[in-house]
């Protein structure tokens, strides 16, 4: 570069997006160089995980790259960029989520309990374990669906994914799941309980 070009540092954001476009990688570089720290900053404190931060942070440089095109001067360059960097933290949150609630059925009896007394903590086990006999005395296709929707608290359409099996079907499965519960709660004397679900 000769003394009388200036250098790539001294463009602004919009310059170096249009010469990024017209094919100069050089100017897209230079344009990440000038953001990233900021952008990886936002990242940590959405992920908190380094191997997660470094897989992110290339998605986010590629999918920033791929829609280079699409930005519009209505907002800083930093700020959709970083828009970008929190999108793709979203998706990555959404899928871990998924990825652990479609794992096989297992245990349903934790539930929080930050700073109960011992007698609020037994009276919580007393519920939990007529809730889970209840449960488990409904036939699978019922209780699958009131452990997901309403104990994992998946939506409709990801206990529909996770169960392979259509939103209707779903629907109708958690209504008469959820009657079946509220009829063996009433029998087994825990009527508190049945009567909120009701």
């Amino acid at each position: 570069m000769s003394a009388m070009t200036s250098p790539l540092t001294d463009f602004d954001d919009g310059t170096l997006i249009k010469l990024a476009l017209a094919g100069q990688a050089e100017c897209f570089t230079v344009l990440m160089d000038r953001h990233l720290i900021a952008v990886r900053r936002r990242i940590h404190s959405m992920v908190r995980n380094a191997s997660d931060d470094d897989d992110l942070l290339q998605e986010v440089l590629l999918k920033v790259w791929r829609r280079l095109s699409t930005f519009r001067s209505e907002s800083s360059f930093r700020t959709w960029m970083t828009r970008v960097a929190m999108n793709e933290a979203l998706q990555l949150y959404r899928r871990e989520q998924r990825r652990r609630l479609c794992q096989p059925l297992g245990d349903f009896d934790t539930f929080p309990s930050h700073g109960e007394s011992p007698h609020q903590c037994l009276a919580r086990t007393e519920v939990t374990q007529a809730v889970r006999s209840a449960v488990a005395g409904l036939p699978a296709r019922y209780s699958q669906v009131l452990i997901l929707r309403d104990l994992k608290q998946l939506s409709t359409r990801e206990t529909a994914q996770c169960l392979k099996s259509s939103i209707p079907a779903v629907k109708t499965r958690l209504f008469r799941g959820r009657l079946m519960l509220l009829a063996a709660l009433h029998q087994s004397g825990i009527r508190e309980l049945a009567s909120v679900g009701a």
